[in-house]
């Protein structure tokens, strides 16, 4: 209902007898009638509205010779110095009314237009007991809850980041002192294997240079029989003896260089990779992983509290 009092702003002063009242609720109809109990100018089809209405059937209305040509205003009605919201459908009405069918808190205007059919509550009327009810009893008990609740559900939180900051320290410790052991176990086994590969090395280095020593003794030997025949060609006797001589030299010495033609030779090495190794090498998660869970951190269930009242 409008906050004004019945008249247009262009029209005659407070208290004048021929002033034009006009509907509070319409504001541009004139009024007929006047509620003692809402203070309000009403016009004839608002009348109707109001004397059909449940929650504002019983209220006075003043008509005919009774009609006044001006009252106080809400604000000055209201010598407790209470003040009103507005309603957001109708800026210049007061939120009175509560819609208990559909739980809203309105005002006179959305209550004949809207909630017509309803059961509905007069606010000024049922302020003062609702206050020493159950339900608000209830509301500072739920809100009391959720404060607790609300201080406890903290004290998990600053737990949690504690727990998160040490989780993460530990985890990553221990992701390094795998890597150590990894790398120590790799320090491991190049060691074992250059090992085994000098080992090769030294064994088939020590047979050719024993070759080599043996071929240097047996060029030595084919040297010494070419130089007795060179120097016997001009004696045939002596040279027939000693190329008799050199005969069975010869197949001493070829049968020496036969031998060590088959000893010359080594044993070939290569690296094998390890299949695992390289199937970890080229996995994106080789190594390790992470296996990841929720904690319940224990705050309890928490409890919804549905007040009923959504102002419209």
């Amino acid at each position: 209902m409008a906050e004004v009092d019945g008249r247009k702003p262009d029209q005659a002063g407070v208290g004048s007898a021929d002033a034009v009242m006009f509907c509070g609720p319409c504001g541009d109809v004139k009024a007929s009638s006047f509620c003692k109990d809402c203070h309000e100018y009403l016009c004839s089809s608002c009348t109707r509205c109001h004397e059909r209405l449940d929650i504002t059937k019983h209220h006075q209305l003043l008509k005919g010779a009774q009609f006044p040509s001006i009252y106080p205003t809400r604000q000055q009605m209201a010598s407790d110095s209470e003040s009103f919201e507005k309603c957001n459908n109708h800026p210049l009405e007061d939120i009175k009314i509560f819609c208990k069918t559909h739980h809203v808190l309105c005002c006179v205007a959305c209550s004949v237009a809207i909630h017509e059919h309803c059961k509905k509550d007069y606010i000024p009327d049922i302020a003062q007991s609702y206050i020493a009810g159950a339900e608000y009893s209830k509301l500072q008990t739920d809100i009391h809850d959720l404060d607790q609740l609300g201080v406890q559900c903290q004290a998990d939180i600053d737990r949690c980041m504690k727990e998160v900051d040490k989780l993460n320290w530990d985890e990553v410790d221990k992701l390094k002192k795998y890597k150590e052991d990894i790398i120590k176990y790799l320090n491991k086994r190049e060691k074992e294997l250059i090992a085994e590969m000098q080992q090769l090395h030294d064994h088939d280095l020590s047979l050719l240079k024993d070759i080599q020593a043996r071929l240097k003794t047996w060029q030595s030997d084919l040297s010494d029989a070419k130089a007795k025949l060179q120097s016997h060609q001009q004696n045939t006797y002596n040279l027939f003896l000693t190329a008799k001589r050199t005969l069975a030299l010869v197949d001493q010495l070829q049968e020496s260089l036969n031998d060590m033609q088959q000893q010359t030779r080594y044993q070939h090495y290569e690296l094998v990779k390890d299949d695992h190794m390289e199937k970890i090498l080229t996995d994106t998660t080789g190594v390790a992983t992470l296996k990841s869970a929720d904690v319940d951190v224990g705050i309890g269930n928490w409890t919804m509290f549905y007040l009923g009242l959504t102002p419209i």
